[in-house]
């Protein structure tokens, strides 16, 4: 696997996945796309280059997208 299928295909795959489960764990709108943020960042820093900074906002407003619409499909169960 080489760094374009890690960066494409697992990262936005995995935090879609940790977005849901996370907001389910914590019920917090905010804790995990500050997490995929950071995450992000040190992906950013570690394995791509600086032009992946794009990216990691775009993926950590997807985790806050997945983030709000797990916490609305949490609290319509509830009622």
């Amino acid at each position: 696997m080489d760094e374009l299928d890690l960066a494409f295909v697992v990262l936005p795959l995995g935090i879609i996945v940790l977005s849901i489960v996370g907001t389910y764990l914590f019920k917090k709108k905010y804790i995990m796309p500050l997490f995929s943020l950071i995450i992000s960042l040190v992906l950013t820093f570690t394995v791509f280059n600086a032009s992946f900074l794009g990216w990691a906002v775009i993926y950590s407003l997807a985790s806050l997208v997945v983030s709000y619409i797990t916490m609305a499909v949490i609290q319509r169960k509830s009622l």
